[in-house]
């Protein structure tokens, strides 16, 4: 259906913070967020607490790694799957569905654990674990969407932007509550609380009155294969998404790297912590000011000019001598990454085929996974080498770089799928 008063959304549609004010007005828009962040914290929370009791029960990290790698793999697998059911079915069952397999598959971690079983068990209680991950963000996003459709559709850009901000906060908090609960207690209470977490939130936002209007599309075709990650456009935007999150593999090493060179041993973990906290910060602040502008340029032109952005902050990363100035890079570095993945996730909602919206969302998140953890490892072989901090920020610049060229040009497969989807729109 198209805008019936185009010319009054235009005129009158609202801007700077009213953006904001707005969104909240949309229907189940509180229960969305505040419901979305608590739901999510889990995700923040799960690999650290993981990691931190395999190695006090096994006493090595060579298991707690591959139980990671288990955790890891088996959600970037399932993630599709439980995307694609919810196109089919709906959101609802989907997450109900979750929210009580996921606290069995944490009970399944810590019987494991606490009954001295084989580190294969806890290898394979790590891998249910990742299964039974609610694709929250990937619900959340396509429920957006969905709640931004015409005539709401000015409101689409600070919508997604306020989901990509609020979801970086649980990358800052949930290692944070991880720290808490095992200082007070064990990683014991930080698996429990985020199954407490996991499931309130998740049955929170399944039971909201946005999440139980989502309907499956009437269009909707039968999906085979790849479904939505082989639609026209879709395997360029899967290829540029994982440069950028290439890149943020490399700085969750690099940045404890630098911090290792330029500060004391007894100071080195705390002060990567900071910085990392700082990066988290800065997307932050990048995100929530750009939902409060307007743009009128093609999403994927957005999408180059603002990994542009992000390339020329992680090029910027390399060249830092201090740690004073790395705050400050890091800060400066960090507003440009929540305004690149919200335009990602705009493209997302323009490009994927109609009715397979959920599981598009969940592939963007399985080929994050991979990359990130790629750029990990990538970083992990480089910072361990003379020079290889610089080298790796700088490897981080070329695959931004790399992608922000790709989603530039002209009549490349991005903005044909984007100028085709707009026709499309337009003739309904």
């Amino acid at each position: 259906m198209t805008d019936p008063r185009p010319e009054f959304h235009a005129a009158h549609a609202p801007v700077g913070l009213r953006r904001y004010a707005a969104v909240w007005r949309l229907p189940g828009a509180p229960t969305l967020t505040i419901a979305g962040v608590l739901g999510r914290l889990p995700v923040g929370m799960a690999p650290l607490a993981l990691v931190l009791l395999v190695q006090q029960t096994t006493g090595s990290y060579t298991p707690a790694g591959v139980a990671m790698a288990a955790y890891a793999v088996s959600n970037a697998v399932m993630g599709p799957v439980l995307g694609r059911l919810a196109d089919r079915f709906g959101p609802v069952p989907v997450l109900l569905g979750t929210a009580v397999a996921y606290p069995i598959a944490i009970a399944a971690v810590l019987g494991a654990v606490f009954t001295d079983a084989p580190v294969a068990l806890i290898w394979t209680a790590a891998a249910l674990l990742g299964a039974c991950q609610p694709p929250l963000t990937a619900t959340l996003r396509s429920v957006w969407a969905d709640l931004t459709e015409p005539p709401a559709s000015h409101l689409r850009e600070p919508a997604l932007a306020l989901e990509t901000t609020v979801f970086e906060i649980v990358f800052v908090l949930g290692p944070m509550l991880v720290g808490a609960l095992a200082a007070i207690g064990s990683p014991v209470a930080a698996f429990v609380g985020a199954a407490i977490l996991a499931a309130g939130g998740t049955t929170t936002v399944a039971l909201g009155k946005a999440t139980r209007a989502w309907r499956p599309h009437p269009d909707r075709p039968h999906v085979r294969g790849f479904g939505p990650a082989a639609a026209p456009g879709m395997p360029m935007l899967l290829l540029v998404a994982a440069g950028i999150t290439f890149a943020f593999g490399i700085v969750g090493v690099a940045l404890p790297a630098f911090a290792g060179l330029h500060a004391s041993a007894e100071s080195a973990e705390g002060i990567a912590g900071l910085l990392l906290g700082l990066y988290g910060v800065g997307s932050v602040a990048g995100g929530l000011w750009f939902g409060t502008r307007r743009f009128t340029a093609a999403l994927s032109s957005q999408w180059a000019t603002t990994l542009g952005a992000v390339a020329v902050g992680m090029a910027a990363l390399a060249v830092v001598p201090s740690i004073p100035l790395m705050i400050a890079a890091l800060l400066l570095t960090g507003l440009t990454l929540a305004p690149a993945l919200t335009v990602e996730n705009a493209l997302v909602a323009r490009i994927a085929p109609a009715g397979m919206v959920n599981e598009a969302y969940t592939w963007v998140a399985t080929v994050a996974f991979a990359s990130s953890a790629a750029g990990a490892a990538v970083a992990g072989v480089a910072v361990d080498r003379p020079g290889g901090v610089p080298l790796a920020f700088g490897l981080a610049a070329v695959g931004t770089a790399i992608g922000a060229v790709a989603a530039a040009l002209p009549g490349g497969p991005l903005r044909r799928a984007e100028q085709f989807s707009t026709l499309s729109q337009a003739t309904r």
